[in-house]
């Protein structure tokens, strides 16, 4: 009932919110995507959503976007809201379908689109940096555990972060589809970019952003980031905790003024 009364306001939004829904693997891929009136084709901002965001958030809040010309269409990650598949290597196949049949779409330009991750989707924002970067202009990584995250000796100390309101066990293990802490801490490793290979490949243009602080992804991650690969821009907050939040930096300011700006850049728009 609830997709329902979004999709009804969604449809009241000028312009409006589009369910799209794309086969896959013998269920269906759900995204949203918004376009700006009179501008075709348009640019694209893929966004995913976070481990406890949904897609519905983040097409909610393509205002900016949508103002400056560019279309956006929002996505559950692996394991979240309606994927289809749950979090495992190689599960960036979903992504890169849903890429595949918006960059076919006559309303959107294909030769533009930028990736933007929040939380955990920054993982999958940096991994389409890699495996699409002949196809997307750019990703924001928006809190970025990439190696380090996927440890036992960090999630073992992560489940316990007090940044999160809630109980980080079920709501991590949940997206790989296991029950125990035994099989949670044994299941991360193998997602590591390190452990895939993808750190060293040249990639896409990437914005990695988080804070010093930062209880739930090791900003460790980040430099390992900044020190393999082709350069990336970085933007750190010293005192900032989890995606750089802190009380001079709150999450909107740091979306306002740090992210959107660089991927309307990366589109050849200027904010």
């Amino acid at each position: 009932q609830g997709l329902v009364a979004f999709s009804e306001w969604g449809r009241l939004l000028d312009p409006p919110v589009e369910t799209v829904r794309i086969p896959f693997e013998g269920s269906e891929i759900v995204l949203y995507l918004r376009l700006p009136n009179g501008i075709r084709p348009a640019p694209l901002v893929f966004g995913i959503n976070g481990l406890d965001s949904r897609k519905e958030g983040v097409i909610a809040g393509t205002n900016a976007y949508i103002e400056a010309g560019a279309a956006a269409s929002a996505i559950d990650m692996p394991g979240t809201g309606q994927a289809p598949i749950l979090i495992d290597v190689g599960a960036e196949r979903m992504l890169s379908a849903a890429l595949d049949h918006l960059a076919e779409r006559p309303e959107i330009d294909g030769s533009r689109i930028v990736v933007q991750g929040r939380s955990w989707s920054g993982y999958w924002a940096a991994v389409l940096a890699y495996t699409e970067r002949d196809r997307i202009r750019g990703a924001a990584v928006h809190g970025v555990g990439i190696h380090h995250y996927y440890q036992p000796e960090w999630q073992e100390h992560a489940v316990l972060s007090r940044e999160y309101l809630f109980d980080l066990f079920p709501a991590r293990s949940v997206v790989y589809g296991v029950e125990t802490m035994e099989d949670f801490l044994a299941y991360g490793p193998r997602l590591s970019l390190v452990e895939r290979g993808l750190i060293d490949r040249p990639s896409a243009p990437m914005l990695l952003v988080n804070g010093e602080q930062d209880t739930q992804q090791p900003i460790s991650d980040l430099y390992l980031m900044m020190k393999n690969g082709d350069p990336k821009t970085a933007w750190v907050n010293p005192v900032g905790g989890h995606m750089g939040r802190s009380e001079h930096w709150p999450g909107g300011r740091i979306r306002d003024e740090v992210v959107q700006p660089w991927l309307l850049r990366q589109l050849g728009i200027e904010p």
